[in-house]
């Protein structure tokens, strides 16, 4: 005994202490896997967001470059044409200058440059869009110097190193052979970057030479892109003259599609303009990335530490249920002992009162059946005996006026009620059998109208506004005319008396077609009670003493169940009641017995 108990006890702390180890290892690789899985959700929401920057980053980098391209071809053109023109060509030849500058004042307003300015010889400015230039010397600038050596456009910068930029086309003006002048257009490149700065990204060009000429950011303008630059081409700049710029802080560490940029990172992206070694740059902010990026990483992570805390709530509370478990389990077997051999009696006395039990049933199963067939009479004759009182007063005062044929009519359709009062009483006996009736192919449509035609003269007589909508198409079920008359009968009188009180009383009809036939009947009167599941049951009804026993809908419930469908009630939204037989198209009905 005493060495089983010890082995027990052995093999029980054994046990134990596999099992902790077993929940350590465990949360040890959930820790890991959680770890991984941050990790790499970091960069697949990284990857993601970055995407839809790109895109718009490359968009916006190709429209501003080919508007940029667009400003230079258009500018770049002017000068050569300018230079052919005869006006100007005879004005330098004799000097005369009155009508000079008014002629370049009309080219500017169409071309919207920064100026238009003509040279002599010797670069003295003889006419200009902008007349406070007049009578200045522009013979030490580049664009000048090259334009009077030259026969072509010539395009130069000025100011770079001073910080006061130019941006000129010129060409010279000759006439045979001999240079007169020169004329050069100043393109107006700030209009673009005011445009640009309106952006939330950052755009900069560079020329050849890595010098920042143009940008939406002023303090980037004039400055060299270092660490980009190799000493060499550094030595070369300040041979120029332009080493005194300063360098645009960009950190080394970021790859070449991103910059940081004074401890802001960018995505970046290039575009070669095409024109004298110029790039595009356009650096989209990665920030709103970044914060999209870590908004769902806060959401992952307290996803992950809810996880792990409901699961540690959760081996808590199973280990505590373990613990009170082997407290009761001796308590429960004993108590399971004495209830077995009480059970086993009151068993015995069970199956003897069923007994009982089943034979009450069947009689009061029969007593419920001529109950619900002596109700059933009673509350569906009202309803065409109603209807033939409405035709034989309409067919006195037809044989009164003489109006013998129309009364014959009306006498017609009494006899049909009356045969119709037949076959109800004949289905009615029938109701509380299951399957004790025939079903055939029937069409909806026509059993809405059989209804219709019974209820008709009530409708007419309260000036009832019907609305219908049928399909035009057949709505086969299998079923029983009749019965299908009876529910929709029914639910038209039940509708009827809800809008007795509105000013304006509507009812609609309609079917709606689909894998089951639904037939709504809906109203503009008050709604249904707030005990809506109640109103099925027999005997609830919400009219007065004597207006009506609440069998009703608890009958038509039955039917629609027989049928092999359902009816349902509910309230609209805008007020009113509806009220939805569903039953089962016929093809569904045959592929479902097949």
């Amino acid at each position: 005994m005493d060495g089983g108990a010890a082995k027990g006890r052995t093999g029980g702390a054994a046990t134990r202490w596999g099992a902790r180890l077993a929940l350590r290892l465990a949360a040890l690789a959930a820790a890991a896997l959680a770890v991984a899985l941050i990790w790499a959700s970091h960069g697949y929401l990284t990857n993601l967001y970055s995407e839809g920057l790109r895109n718009r980053a490359n968009v916006r980098a190709a429209i501003y470059s080919g508007s940029l391209v667009n400003v230079l071809q258009r500018h770049q053109l002017i000068p050569a044409v300018l230079a052919r023109d005869r006006s100007l060509i005879d004005a330098l030849i004799k000097g005369r200058y009155a009508m000079t500058s008014a002629r370049l004042i009309d080219v500017n307003r169409e071309l919207g440059a920064r100026s238009l300015i003509l040279m002599d010889r010797d670069g003295r400015i003889v006419a200009a869009s902008d007349r406070r230039l007049l009578g200045t010397s522009r013979a030490d600038q580049i664009y000048f110097r090259s334009a009077a050596r030259d026969n072509g456009t010539v395009f130069a910068i000025t100011g770079i190193a001073e910080r006061d930029r130019g941006f000129f086309f010129a060409h010279p003006v000759r006439s045979g052979g001999s240079l007169l002048g020169v004329i050069a257009v100043e393109v107006n490149l700030g209009q673009i970057e005011e445009g640009w700065a309106r952006d939330s990204g950052r755009v900069f060009v560079t020329n050849s030479e890595d010098v920042v000429i143009l940008s939406s950011t002023p303090d980037w303008r004039y400055r060299l892109l270092s660490p980009l630059l190799e000493e060499a081409r550094i030595a070369a700049l300040r041979s120029r003259r332009l080493g005194g710029l300063e360098i645009l802080p960009v950190d080394e560490a970021q790859s070449g599609r991103r910059l940081r940029i004074d401890g802001v990172t960018y995505l970046r992206r290039e575009r070669a303009i095409g024109f004298r070694g110029w790039t595009l740059n356009y650096l989209a902010p990665m920030d709103e990335v970044q914060a999209k990026v870590n908004a769902v990483m806060a959401l992952e992570i307290m996803v992950l530490a809810l996880m792990a805390a409901v699961i540690f709530w959760i081996n808590s509370k199973r280990a505590w249920r373990r613990l009170l478990n082997l407290q009761r389990e001796s308590e429960e077997l004993r108590e399971l002992n004495r209830r077995l051999s009480a059970e086993i009696d009151e068993r015995r006395r069970v199956e003897r009162t069923l007994a009982r039990t089943e034979q009450s049933l069947e009689q009061a199963s029969k007593l419920a059946a001529l109950g619900q067939m002596s109700a059933a009479v009673s509350h569906e004759l009202n309803q065409p005996l109603a209807a033939m009182r409405t035709y034989i007063a309409g067919a006195r005062l037809l044989i009164e006026r003489r109006r013998l044929e129309e009364a014959l009519v009306s006498i017609q359709r009494m006899d049909d009620l009356i045969g119709r009062m037949a076959q109800l009483t004949r289905q009615l006996k029938s109701f509380a059998r299951k399957g004790g009736q025939e079903l055939r192919p029937v069409d909806l449509r026509d059993a809405v109208r059989g209804a219709l035609s019974v209820m008709q003269p009530q409708l007419a007589q309260h000036a009832i506004e019907l609305v219908t909508d049928l399909p035009r198409s057949p709505c086969m079920v299998r079923a029983d005319q009749l019965r299908i008359e009876q529910v929709l009968v029914n639910l038209l009188r039940n509708a009827l008396d809800a809008i007795r009180s509105q000013p304006h009383r509507r009812i609609a009809l309609t079917i709606a077609p689909g894998r089951d036939y639904v037939i709504r009947v809906t109203d503009n009167g008050p709604g249904l009670p707030p005990d809506i599941d109640a109103i099925f049951e027999p005997f609830f009804t919400t009219k007065k003493p004597g207006e009506g026993l609440g069998l009703g809908l608890a009958i038509s419930a039955g039917i629609a169940q027989d049928l092999g469908g359902r009816l349902v009630a509910r309230n609209l939204k805008d007020g009113g009641a509806c009220f939805e037989f569903h039953l089962p198209a016929l093809q569904d009905m045959e592929t479902a017995a097949e």
